[in-house]
Order: C-alpha cells, then sequence, then structure tokens
C-alpha cells in the first residue's frame, strides 16, 4: 500500500488497541527539543475540527525502514493532512542548525487540540518529530488515556508496527509522566509534560543522534 495508507492503517490499530497508563511520574531529565510549549506551534490556518477522512487507495506495498524514523517526512505529513490536520510552512529549527521545523494540528472532537511536528535536515530527513495532546483549557488535567490514541498512532507512523508495538506498552505506563524515556533503533523516544506542574498537556518525542548532537543556531 501507499505510505499514506500504510501509515493511516497503522494509527487507526493503535489507537484501538493502546493500553491505560500504569506508572507513576518520573523525575525531569534534561532535553534538547525543538516541541513548543502548548499552543505555541505555527499553522498555516486555525487547527480545524476533526473530519472522517477516506483512506487513500491501496498500491504498491511499502517496508518501512527497519531503523531510524520508519517513513519519509513527506509521507508522515501527506497522511496528517489527509485526515484533516492543518500544516505550516517550515521555519528554522530553535535547537539545531541547519534543521526546519513542520508542525500540523487539529482539535479533536472533544475539544482537545492535537499537534504533530517532524524537524528535518537539508536533504529533507527526518532528526526529530513529536506529537503533543493538550486539554481543552490549560487549568485541566489532561487523563493520560485520552492521549494515548493519538500519541500511540503517532509512534505507528514514526516506527511502522512492528517496531512500534513494543513501544505502546511503555507509552502507556508513562504517558503523563514529567519526563521520561526509552530507546529504539537508534532513536531516543521520550514522554513528557511541559512542566512538572503542568498536566494540561502530554507530550511524545522521537529523535536521532544527529539531531541531537547538532550546534544550536
Amino acid at each position: 500500500m501507499r505510505p499514506a495508507a500504510a501509515l493511516l492503517a497503522l494509527a487507526a490499530v493503535f489507537a484501538a488497541c493502546s493500553p491505560g497508563p500504569t506508572a507513576a511520574p518520573a523525575s525531569v531529565a534534561p532535553r534538547t527539543s525543538d516541541a513548543p510549549l502548548p499552543s505555541a506551534a505555527a499553522t498555516s490556518t486555525a487547527a480545524p475540527t476533526a473530519t472522517a477522512t477516506a483512506a487513500p487507495s491501496p498500491s504498491a506495498e511499502v517496508t518501512p525502514n527497519p531503523v531510524g524514523f520508519a517513513f519519509a517526512a513527506d509521507d508522515v505529513l501527506a497522511y496528517y493532512g489527509g485526515i484533516g490536520y492543518a500544516c505550516s510552512q517550515p521555519t528554522p529549527s530553535r535547537q539545531a542548525a541547519g534543521y526546519s521545523v513542520r508542525s500540523c494540528a487539529l482539535v479533536d472532537p472533544a475539544g482537545r487540540t492535537l499537534t504533530i511536528a517532524e524537524v528535518t535536515d537539508l536533504t529533507g530527513s527526518l532528526g526529530d518529530a513529536f506529537a503533543r495532546v493538550e486539554a481543552t483549557n490549560p487549568a485541566e488535567i489532561l487523563d493520560p488515556a485520552d492521549a494515548l490514541g493519538p500519541l500511540s498512532g503517532f509512534l505507528g507512523a514514526m516506527l511502522g508496527s512492528e517496531r512500534a508495538a513494543p513501544q505502546i506498552d511503555w507509552l502507556a505506563a508513562h504517558a503523563g509522566d514529567a519526563y521520561a524515556e526509552t530507546s529504539d533503533a537508534g532513536l531516543r523516544i521520550a514522554t513528557y509534560t511541559p512542566t512538572a506542574d503542568d498536566h494540561s498537556t502530554i507530550v511524545l518525542e522521537l529523535a536521532d543522534p544527529t539531531y541531537l548532537g547538532a550546534p544550536r543556531p
């Protein structure tokens, strides 16, 4: 199937199969990230309300990359644009010289803001990517169970089905932690809240060593 169709299938499967959270919050750890604070992602238009979108027609079989990010950056953006996310134009990375950021946002039927973003190098290759779920207002506590669907779908889009499956269990155990991280095939995977006291937003981020080691702009 086409990359966008494969991503659509992965997101649907992982959103439906996400288990509940089980672990207590972890301590905050240092990080380098282009993930903005809540409501700070620049989009070309206001985030639309979620609407149903037909899956792309099947085509040639696509084998995800076995290491690093599974799919090309353009394919991931095409998938999210196809299900109703409004995407921005590229802007320079605030954290890594030579990288640019594109973000896409959507408001779900419950009023939560869903954001995904990709950070790519000069060749268009992914170095960092994150997804964020925000509660309907900054004073609200976001139930991690409400974030697991979109965040699990994002894991599928980043890793492919085989690699994402065990990471969903890890995410379910740590979504809502102030900071927790693991790794897979050369990628650092982290989930965190904007601050230790802010429980209105949950972020999931994946980054490769080249991005993490890049000089600041």
